[in-house]
C-alpha cells in the first residue's frame, strides 16, 4: 500500500539537482515526495528497539508523524500543510518564530547535513512542546520513543477484537497499557525488582495512570489527550534514567524518605490526640492539624500526580469538612524528587528509610539543645553514603573503588511561594545553596505589573479591587441560611515601602530535616498570599462586584461637591454608597503586616495584623476590640469574654479579610 501523499517524479517537481544546467530554484516537492533521499535527513541514526523484531502497527506512521525519515520539509507546500492538519494543528500553532523555516528548504548544492538535522530536530521539539498528542496506539508508542523508552506490543486474549498490550519499559520500571481500538481499558505500573516498600504504592500509581488514559463519561476518543499521562510518565522516566542498577534505585530513595516522614506524621497525630486542649475530634481532623501545625503530611501518588508530596498548608484548614485528601481545597506542598547534579557541588542522594530514629523524639539532649529548643527535639539520623563502583579505567586513574552518584534530592514548591528576599536567603541557607539575585519587588511578584502601566519600584503603589463578600449572618446566630447575603467591598492595597522578593520554585536538599526546617516560613507566606488573593484578586466561580464609584466614570466638580454635601448632611448609606471601602497597607519586612482601615460606627476602625511564622495571625493593635463585651465558649461548658486572640482565630478560619470585617461589623456595630 502506497504512503499517502506520495507522488512519482514529474517534470514539474524536479529539483535543480535533476537539471544541472537550470538556474537554482526553491524545491517544490512535498516532504514525502522523494523517498530515495529520505534516510539522509533522519536526525536519529538507526536504533535498536523491539520494533526490529516485532512489527508494530504504529511503526509505519511513527516516523512519518515525527518527521524522522522525511526529507527536508517545504512549509510552503499545501501537502505539508495537509500533513500537519492530520496532527490537529496548523503551521501557526507550532510556535516556530525563532526557527528559520526557510533554511529547511533544500537549496542547490547545499550539503550541510548537521545543520539540517538540528533544524528538523527543532521542528520536532516544537511539535512535542504543543503537548497535544491524543490517546491512541500510535500516540502512546510515539511518546515512549520520544522518552527513549523501549516499547513492545503484545496481543491480548479474552478482552475483545483488536485488543493489545503496550509494554513501555525502562531499566527499573515498566508500564503496561491495555488498549482496544484506541481506547485504554487497563494500565499498570510494575518494578523490575519486587521490593515491598515500592510494591505497596503500585496500586495507587496504576490507578492514576489509568485515569489519565481513560475516557471521561460521555467523552469522545478524539478529544482524549496524553497531557496528564505524559507528565506522569516523564516523572517515572526521570527517576529511571537517574538510577544505576543495581547500586542506585532512585524510586527506592524517594520511598525511603516517605517511610521516615510518614513515621514522623503518625507520631504527630498521636501527640495531638494526647493533648487535652484538642478534645475529642476525628482522625482526619488530627491529620489536617498535623499537616498545618506540625511537620506536614507525606503522601505518595496523590492529586493525580505520580511521586512523593509533603503537604504543609491547606485552604479551609479549620473547617471540619476539610480532610487531607480534599481536592477542591488548594494545597501547598513540597514535591520530593531526584535530579541530575549537573556540576552542582552538593551532597548526593542516599538510599535509606532510616532518616529518623525509632522513638522520633531525642531522649538525651546536649546542653545547646536544652537551651535553644522550644519543643520536642527530633532524633534525626545520618544514613551512610550510597556509592557506585568505578570503572576499571577510572579505578586505575583515581585509585578509588567507588564514586558518589551524580544525583541529588530536589524539592519543588507546588505552588511556587512568593517570599521577601530576606526569607529567601533563610530558605537557601537551610538548603546550603547560594540564593539567586533578584531585582523585582515583593508586591510586583504578588500582583504583576501590566504592560500598559508605568512602574517605579521606589515609588508607593496602589492596587484597587472590588470584591463580593457572601455573608451568612443567620448562621452566626444558629439559624439556617441557605443563600448568602452578598456585600460589596472596595479594597485598596497600599505599598509604601517596597522590598525585594523572590519566587521559590525549587531547591536541592540533602536530608528531610532540611524540608521540615523550612515549613514555618513557607506557611507564613502561604497564608499571606491566601489572604491577599482572596481580597484583591478575582476568584474562579466567584462573581466580582462593580463599584458604584468606578473611577472610569468621569465626575464634574459639581458632582463631587454634591456628594460631599450629602455625606456632611448625614445622608443614609443607601443614598451614598452600598460599597464598603477598605484600605489595606502592606508591609513585607521584617515581618508581614497588614493595616486595615474601614468605616466603623461613627468613626474609622484601625487594625494592625501581623502574619507570624507558621501562618499564625497576631493582632498588634486596634481601636475597636477593647469595647467588645461578647462571650465565647471556654471548652468546659461555660463562657468567657471574647479576646483579640479569638478575633485572630476567626480570621484564620475565614481566610478572607472581607468576610472577617463583615463579622466584626455584625458583632460589634
Amino acid at each position: 500500500m502506497s504512503t499517502p501523499m506520495r507522488h512519482g517524479p514529474s517534470q514539474q517537481g524536479r529539483t535543480p539537482s535533476q537539471h544541472p544546467a537550470a538556474a537554482p530554484t526553491p524545491q517544490a516537492s512535498t516532504p514525502f515526495s522523494n523517498p530515495q533521499t529520505a534516510p539522509a535527513f533522519s536526525p536519529h541514526g538507526p536504533k535498536s528497539s523491539p520494533q526490529q523484531f516485532k512489527k508494530s502497527p504504529a511503526a509505519g506512521t511513527t516516523a512519518t508523524m515525527m518527521g524522522v525519515n522525511a526529507a527536508a520539509a517545504n512549509f510552503d507546500s499545501p501537502s505539508a500543510a495537509a500533513a500537519y492538519n492530520t496532527l490537529g494543528m496548523s503551521i501557526n500553532d507550532l510556535n516556530l518564530d525563532n526557527i528559520s523555516v526557510g533554511g529547511l528548504v533544500a537549496a542547490a548544492g547545499r550539503t550541510d547535513e548537521e545543520d539540517r538535522k538540528k533544524r528538523i530536530e527543532a521542528v520536532i521539539a516544537a511539535l512535542w512542546a504543543q503537548n497535544s498528542s491524543r490517546v491512541s496506539n500510535q500516540g502512546l508508542e510515539r511518546l515512549a520513543i520520544h522518552l527513549d523508552l523501549e516499547c513492545l506490543w503484545e496481543s491480548s486474549t479474552g478482552v475483545g477484537d483488536n485488543a493489545k498490550t503496550l509494554v513501555i519499559a525502562g531499566q527499573t520500571v515498566a508500564v503496561e497499557v491495555g488498549i482496544t481500538n484506541h481506547i485504554v481499558h487497563q494500565a499498570a505500573l510494575t518494578y523490575s525488582d519486587s521490593i515491598p516498600s515500592l510494591d505497596k504504592h503500585v496500586d495507587k500509581a496504576s490507578a492514576i495512570l489509568l485515569k489519565d488514559l481513560s475516557l471521561a463519561p460521555g467523552q469522545s476518543p478524539l478529544t482524549k489527550r496524553l497531557t496528564h499521562f505524559r507528565a506522569n510518565l516523564e516523572r517515572i522516566t526521570t527517576l529511571d534514567k537517574l538510577s544505576v542498577s543495581p547500586d542506585l534505585n532512585c524510586h527506592l530513595a524517594i520511598v525511603g524518605i516517605w517511610e521516615s516522614l510518614e513515621k514522623l506524621h503518625r507520631w504527630d497525630v498521636q501527640k495531638l490526640r494526647e493533648e487535652q486542649t484538642i478534645g475529642n475530634i476525628s482522625e482526619e481532623r488530627l491529620r489536617v492539624l498535623a499537616l498545618c501545625l506540625r511537620h506536614g503530611c507525606p503522601l505518595m501518588h496523590t492529586r493525580g500526580r505520580i511521586g512523593l508530596s509533603l503537604d504543609y498548608w491547606k485552604e479551609r484548614r479549620k473547617l471540619t469538612s476539610t480532610t487531607v485528601d480534599t481536592e477542591d481545597a488548594k494545597t501547598w506542598a513540597i514535591l520530593i524528587e531526584c535530579a541530575a547534579a549537573s556540576g552542582m557541588v552538593y551532597r548526593p542522594v542516599r538510599v535509606s528509610d532510616k532518616w529518623i530514629g525509632p522513638d522520633i523524639e531525642k531522649s538525651r539532649l546536649t546542653d545547646e539543645e536544652m537551651i535553644t529548643s522550644t519543643g520536642p527535639v527530633l532524633d534525626w539520623l545520618e544514613p551512610g553514603n550510597t556509592d557506585l563502583p568505578h570503572s576499571e579505567e577510572a579505578r586505575a586513574q583515581t585509585g578509588l573503588d567507588t564514586k558518589p552518584p551524580d544525583v541529588v534530592f530536589m524539592a519543588t514548591f507546588d505552588p511556587p511561594v512568593i517570599v521577601s528576599h530576606a526569607v529567601a536567603m533563610e530558605i537557601y541557607k537551610i538548603s546550603a545553596t547560594n540564593a539567586p539575585l533578584s531585582n523585582i519587588t515583593f508586591d510586583a511578584l504578588m500582583f504583576p505589573i501590566t504592560s500598559a502601566s508605568s512602574y517605579d519600584p521606589s515609588e508607593p503603589r496602589e492596587i484597587t479591587f472590588t470584591q463580593t463578600v457572601p455573608t451568612f449572618i443567620n448562621n452566626l446566630h444558629g439559624q439556617p441560611q441557605a443563600e448568602p447575603v452578598i456585600k460589596a467591598h472596595q479594597n485598596t492595597l497600599f505599598i509604601y515601602k517596597p522590598v525585594y522578593g523572590q519566587i521559590l520554585n525549587h531547591v536541592p536538599f540533602s536530608h528531610p530535616k532540611d524540608l521540615i526546617a523550612m515549613l514555618p516560613l513557607l506557611r507564613q507566606y502561604a497564608f499571606l498570599s491566601l489572604l491577599l488573593s482572596n481580597s484583591l484578586k478575582p476568584k474562579e466561580g466567584k462573581p466580582t462586584a462593580k463599584d458604584e464609584d468606578d473611577n472610569s466614570v468621569s465626575k464634574t466638580s459639581r458632582d463631587e461637591f454634591a456628594e460631599f454635601m450629602s455625606r456632611s448632611a448625614g445622608g443614609s448609606k443607601e443614598n451614598v454608597s452600598k460599597v464598603l471601602k477598605v484600605d489595606i497597607t502592606l508591609t513585607a519586612h521584617p515581618v508581614p503586616r497588614l493595616l486595615l482601615v474601614f468605616p466603623f460606627k461613627s468613626h474609622t476602625a484601625n487594625i494592625m495584623l501581623e502574619i507570624q511564622v507558621g501562618g499564625k495571625v497576631h493582632i498588634v493593635s486596634d481601636n475597636i476590640f477593647a469595647d467588645d463585651q461578647g462571650t465565647v465558649a471556654n471548652g468546659a461548658g461555660g463562657t468567657r469574654r471574647r479576646t483579640t486572640e479569638d478575633w485572630a482565630n476567626a480570621l484564620e478560619t475565614t481566610e478572607d479579610i472581607g468576610a472577617w470585617i463583615e463579622i466584626i461589623k455584625h458583632k460589634l456595630e
